[in-house]
């Protein structure tokens, strides 16, 4: 640890050198002159001097002008004689700051180490004191010792500049974190070592300490470790446990740490009697119905705590939000129990003054007011203002959002609250001119917003244009139409496949064009249920190379036929003989087993069918997601019935139910995530069916490639293999999965907008109204693998690598996926 220095600083030594050429006698000053300045003016150090011309001093005032000179911070050395009644001081000025750089701090954010330095004097344009600068590097110091990174160094330099000016250079090695390689429990018996090793914070490192990191040692997480090995002996009745000693063994090379603690653990105790005191304003079998606990139980500091925070929140809810509840133990050695008094003080009722928001620079108040459930007014409540932040969040157009009461001054019985948001990208956006083979030149808009200007409304438009497609589409949904919270929606589309003789169209391709009123109903805060009346006209038409499939539907429907293709149905061979008479022996003829020629045969090749729909789709939906984008606890559920009506070209019912649950593994940042997926339909059109494979439902299989597959049309006239059949889909539909949600090694602001995640899922279509339908398990595809997902700007960007595990002749595997707009 060193740095370089500009100027060797002075002790305050130079109050002494007046003995040198003063005498011991007064004398009246005649005049003050002040030599060495450089950017201070004689008036402003006249002013820190205690001494004025015609004033009759002795050698003690003038030291004592000297120390005041000093003492202003601007000087690094003062020095006073006189000639006369001529009182010189001579003195040598610190050096302003002219600038601060930083070089190596990866740990400590600049915006943070600018701040931190600033307080300590450390700014541009601040003087320089350089006893700071040896505080400074101490100081730093200490802090990457607590993160455990003990061969950390921290040097600041000096560059001298023109008028008196310096430089001011930071430079970082931050080092490595030393890795807690032992860690050894003396004095356990109740608790096995692992089990203990369990409940520190801070683990041994091992292979999974790679991802999780915990291996690193860093003074919080060692208090954190004790705390949770106290608490460990707290909850199983260990009232008296200590810890007699916890002791740190650092290697030579500070890469290593042997961590010793050394435990008493006193003997296990009981409940005894439970009484509350206190102004407790409701009467004791009320309150008694919180306890977590019963009497002879053993005793559990976390079931105290429970019910503790179980009074505050009963009285905060009625609005006693400042209520306070103190727990005295009463200790008895003899019976092993422990009696407990609540001492409750509920204090005064308080309302909220005023609500405040603050961070929503593009949101307007009223959207964030109407999701509040605290109104102003009205007496606070601790489950009203944590129900307000939990909508807030999930609208999705914050990033943070942070409630905290204020008291008004004057007026004990009041408190504001100031809503605090950050706000975060809520929509994706595109504009794109492109050129394919399959689709020529494309021109693209797209928006997607879910608060659109601030408003709150969802919108989303989508034109696109190419040689062999248009495609618009707008979709407009007002959340709050009413205050009650009804929602309506609308959403208007059109699409049109343009065949053309110079791109190649397989299969069958949908002409479109419909739309839709939808309106939905808050049952309760996680609740909500919607209808959505529409209609829909769709075209279908088939290359030659369409399946079977979707040929004997459309025949099936009032479909028909609109061009056929000849074949041979025998053997196709070189004429050499001219069988044909046409004069050319170099062309194919049709010959039938004995070399005869015979006629062409012909089949229907291109099929059209027009279907007129109109849908009703009726859901419900029970959320309790604490955020929209990457949740890290709760649930979804959404059931959803969609109905072809009456009247329409086809009437089909499709029955679709989703769901995923979060579940935050301890507080070790992993995150559990279960989900799943089950459709069920009756006389389905085949544009309808269900698709499995491909993001969203089983990765590492290409999109919509698994279930039910149909030869086409050509190979059944022909008699060939098609090595290439036609996903169709199916009428019924399994699939599920499990993710693993991976802490990032950083708190930084981009760390919150990656989400990395394990996974292993499955699942498969079915077509149950298939003569030759036979379920059977092993059909169902899995795979495993991983991925994340990045929040930009343009939307959520998704990368998965997945493995199959179980693919079978004709899958269509794809191990890479990447995918915009979708997120885990």
């Amino acid at each position: 640890m060193r740095h370089t220095p500009y100027f060797m600083p002075l002790a305050l030594v130079s109050a002494m050198a007046i003995v040198q050429t003063a005498h011991a006698e007064t004398f009246q000053v005649s005049d003050i002159r002040i030599d060495g300045l450089v950017r201070l003016t004689p008036a402003s150090v006249y002013g820190m001097i205690p001494v004025s011309s015609g004033d009759q001093v002795d050698d003690t005032a003038v030291a004592n002008a000297v120390r005041a000179l000093y003492d202003s911070g601007n000087f690094d050395d003062v020095q006073a004689s006189r000639e006369g009644g001529v009182l010189t001081f001579k003195v040598v000025e610190r050096p302003i700051i002219a600038k601060v750089e930083l070089d190596g701090n990866k740990l400590i954010p600049d915006e943070a180490l600018q701040e931190g330095l600033k307080k300590m004097g450390l700014a541009e344009g601040e003087v320089l004191k350089r006893a700071t600068l040896q505080s400074v590097e101490n100081e730093l110091e200490q802090q990457y010792t607590q993160q455990g990174r003990y061969n950390a160094d921290v040097q600041v330099q000096t560059v001298a500049r023109p008028n008196n000016r310096v430089d001011l250079k930071l430079l970082f090695n931050e080092g490595d974190a030393a890795k807690v390689v032992n860690i050894n429990v003396i004095g356990n018996t109740v608790f096995k070592d692992s089990d203990i090793e369990r409940a520190f914070a801070v683990k041994e490192s091992s292979w999974s300490s790679i991802v999780t990191r915990n291996d690193r040692y860093a003074k919080e997480k060692m208090t954190a470790s004790l705390e949770a090995l106290r608490a460990l002996y707290l909850n199983e009745g260990y009232i008296n446990f200590q810890v007699l000693n916890s002791q740190l063994n650092i290697s030579e090379d500070k890469k290593r740490i042997f961590i010793e603690v050394s435990v008493d653990e006193g003997e296990q105790y009981k409940f005894g009697e439970s009484k509350f005191l206190g102004d407790a304003l409701y009467d004791d079998a009320e309150l008694k119905a919180l306890q977590l606990y019963k009497p002879d139980e053993t005793y559990s500091q976390a079931k105290v705590n429970g019910l503790k925070q179980l009074l505050l929140r009963k009285y905060g809810n009625a609005g006693y939000y400042y209520a306070e509840v103190n727990v005295v133990p009463e200790i008895n050695n003899e019976t092993k129990t422990v009696d407990l008094n609540y001492y409750i003080n509920p204090g005064k009722q308080i309302t909220v003054r005023r609500i405040n928001f603050t961070g929503n620079n593009k949101t307007a108040d009223e959207v964030l007011r109407r999701e509040m459930r605290q109104m102003e007014g009205a007496l606070a409540s601790n489950e009203k203002i944590d129900l307000s932040k939990v909508r807030l969040e999930r609208t999705g157009f914050f990033e943070t959002v942070e409630i905290t009461p204020a008291r008004v001054p004057n007026s004990p019985d009041q408190v504001d609250l100031n809503v605090a948001v950050k706000e975060q990208h809520s929509g994706t956006s595109t504009v794109a001119v492109g050129y394919s083979e399959s689709g020529g030149v494309t021109y693209q808009l797209g928006l997607s917003q879910t608060n659109f200007m601030g408003t709150g409304n969802r919108v989303s438009i989508d034109l696109s244009r190419s040689e062999t497609l248009d495609y618009y589409n707008l979709s407009i949904v007002d959340p709050y139409f009413t205050m009650d919270g009804v929602s309506r929606g609308y959403n208007i589309y059109y699409r049109k496949t343009k065949l053309d003789d110079d791109y190649n169209v397989s299969n069958y391709v949908t002409d479109s064009v419909g739309g839709s009123v939808t309106f939905g109903y808050p049952i309760d805060e996680n609740q909500n249920v919607s209808a959505s009346l529409g209609v829909d006209k769709t075209k279908v038409t088939t290359g030659p190379y369409v399946s079977t499939y979707v040929r004997d539907y459309l025949l099936a429907h009032g479909g028909r036929s609109t061009a056929s293709e000849d074949y041979c149905s025998g053997s196709l061979v070189v004429d050499s003989s001219d069988l044909d008479g046409d004069g050319s022996d170099s062309d194919y003829v049709c010959t039938d087993s004995s070399g005869a020629l015979m006629d062409l045969s012909t089949y229907d090749s291109a099929f059209t069918g027009e279907f007129l729909t109109y849908n009703l789709n009726l859901s419900w939906s029970y959320n309790t997601l604490n955020r929209p984008v990457f949740p890290t606890k709760g649930m979804y559920h959404r059931a959803s019935v969609d109905f072809g009506l009456p009247g329409s070209d086809v009437e089909y019912q499709k029955v679709t139910y989703d769901t995923q649950a979060y579940l935050p593994l301890w507080d070790s940042g992993f995150v559990l995530r279960g989900y799943g997926k089950l459709g069920y339909g009756h006389d389905l059109p085949f544009y309808k069916n269900f698709f499995a494979g491909g993001y969203g439902s089983v990765r590492g299989y290409e999109s919509n490639t698994l279930g039910p597959t149909y030869e086409s049309i050509y190979y059944e006239a022909t008699g060939g293999t098609d090595s290439d059949p036609e996903e169709v889909g199916g009428n019924a539909l399994v699939q599920g999965g499990m993710e693993l949600v991976l802490p990032m090694p950083t708190k930084s602001d981009w760390a919150r907008q990656i989400r990395p995640v394990m996974f292993i899922e499955g699942g498969q279509v079915f077509d149950t109204e298939s003569d030759e339908y036979d379920f059977d398990v092993n059909d169902i595809r899995y795979s495993a693998g991983v991925g994340f997902t990045w929040i930009t700007m343009i939307g959520p960007l998704s990368l998965s690598y997945a493995y199959p595990l179980n693919d079978k002749d004709g899958d269509e595997t794809e191990s890479i996926q990447f995918e915009i707009g979708r997120t885990f």
